[in-house]
């Protein structure tokens, strides 16, 4: 009951399109009045390069047990997003690794709006994944994780992170001073 409560009162920062803080408001404000804030999503790899997949469990506010190709959170108010990330990805996988950005993009749908920057983590260790958020977890390859999005109910905003995942890998391909820094 003491983690809903600390989350209920969590206070993001509200900002704009162009992400410029322009208030701050509780978890429950902003969710209500479809506010504009900040939040972090990422990729757990692990060595062999295959993508952690996690069904979310039913205690989530929405989007009960969809599945997701990626983990995240919110930014606090006053926190960054490198911060943020870093501690979701403890909360979460208990995961200590040190993150690579990625991208990031714009979510909007009708629960939620918020500017999201997107980052990958490649792990060697089993992640210790929340029970409260998470129902379960496994890596997948590629084709594998693209034959379940086909089958399963996945999180609206997995077009988005697919093209992010696209995206990155196109560019990790030609620069090896990128493949070195994230392995």
């Amino acid at each position: 009951m003491r983690f809903l409560i600390e989350v209920m009162t969590e206070i993001y920062s509200i900002v704009d399109e162009d992400d410029k803080v322009i208030g701050k408001a509780t978890r429950e404000e902003v969710h209500k009045k479809k506010l504009i804030h900040r939040s972090v999503m990422f990729f757990i790899f692990d060595k062999q390069g295959r993508i952690l997949v996690t069904q979310r469990t039913k205690n989530k506010e929405f989007f009960k047990e969809y599945w997701s190709i990626g983990l995240g959170g919110h930014v606090l108010a006053g926190e960054t997003h490198d911060e943020a990330v870093v501690r979701e990805v403890k909360e979460e996988a208990n995961i200590d690794e040190k993150p690579f950005f990625m991208d990031s993009f714009k979510l909007r749908f009708p629960e939620e709006s918020e500017n999201a920057r997107v980052y990958g983590f490649v792990t060697d260790k089993k992640p210790e994944l929340d029970p409260f958020e998470v129902n379960q977890g496994m890596f997948l390859t590629r084709e594998e994780m693209e034959e379940k999005i086909k089958k399963e109910k996945f999180l609206p905003e997995t077009k988005d992170l697919l093209r992010i995942l696209r995206d990155f890998t196109h560019r990790i391909r030609k620069d090896v001073k990128l493949i070195n820094y994230i392995t």
